[in-house]
């Protein structure tokens, strides 16, 4: 069987002579890009497993999830616990290395249904993640399609291959739609705060929603092929750096990321 890969690879533009710019600012541009598109890139590549009901899970089949989790379901407290074992021959794993575990709580309000996810030793593309989000929709909506799941986290930890961490709060919105009797789309806008792996403050506004294929989602690519995000970075002396990260899609399921940098070089990641 044909297996397909996310492959990363930066490549960095230098479009004209900066003259006397600091080496460290910018050795900092470079890093603050790069953990600008992991950070959405790990936030993006689990937000799918909120999208399943309890009952979905009770009828999936480990195949049938990325990464191809083995899956848990604890009736008493409606939990399901998807394991990744990271050594499994999985078609829509496509090299992301996924290990460790999602716990998904399901809970019901008079308003609203929730689903909490938690991570317990969860890692990907050597990135691990700490901490919990809360994915809500009404219970008043007339169907999942064009209803808006809502998330909110605070606190969440993501940790990279050195051991530094980024800490983010968010609040996103979440909707499926969709377009035909073949595509469908999940559309997503918000924003985050906290402070990156130097402890600097750091804010994202997504100015762009972006789109995700949910045909190409459940094949395992997980960057969208349309939207656009804003990160700025806060120095000591109160100045802020921004930086652009824009998706494009190239062909199919095959999507672009770009990075330009304060200073106007370009960092593209290719899918």
């Amino acid at each position: 069987m044909l297996r397909r890969y996310i492959l990363f690879l930066p490549i960095l533009f230098l479009a004209a002579c900066f003259g006397d710019i600091d080496k460290n600012i910018t050795t900092d541009l470079q890093v603050e890009g790069n953990e600008a598109f992991n950070i959405s890139l790990v936030l993006d590549e689990s937000m799918i497993f909120a999208f399943d009901s309890f009952e979905d899970y009770k009828n999936a089949d480990t195949t049938s999830l990325l990464g191809c989790p083995n899956i848990l379901i604890d009736e008493t407290e409606k939990k399901v616990t998807l394991e990744f074992l990271g050594n499994r021959q999985c078609v829509n794993e496509n090299n992301l290395g996924r290990t460790g575990k999602i716990h998904l709580t399901f809970t019901s309000q008079s308003s609203f249904n929730s689903t909490v996810m938690e991570y317990e030793n969860y890692q990907v593309r050597q990135k691990k993640i700490e901490g919990k989000r809360e994915f809500r929709r009404s219970r008043l909506s007339n169907g999942l399609n064009n209803t808006p799941l809502t998330e909110s986290f605070s606190d969440l930890l993501i940790r990279d291959e050195n051991g530094s961490s980024s800490r983010i709060s968010g609040n996103f919105e979440h909707r499926r739609i969709i377009l035909n009797n073949t595509n469908t789309e999940i559309v997503s806008t918000g924003s985050l705060e906290g402070r990156n792996i130097t402890g600097r403050p750091i804010a994202m506004n997504r100015t762009q929603a972006k789109r995700f294929s949910l045909t190409c989602l459940k094949a395992g690519f997980i960057v969208p092929s349309a939207g656009a995000e804003t990160w700025q970075i806060t120095r000591l002396n109160n100045q802020a750096t921004s930086h652009q990260l824009v998706f494009s899609n190239e062909t199919a399921c095959v999507s672009i990321a770009t990075i330009t940098l304060h200073d106007g070089r370009t960092i593209i990641y290719r899918q």
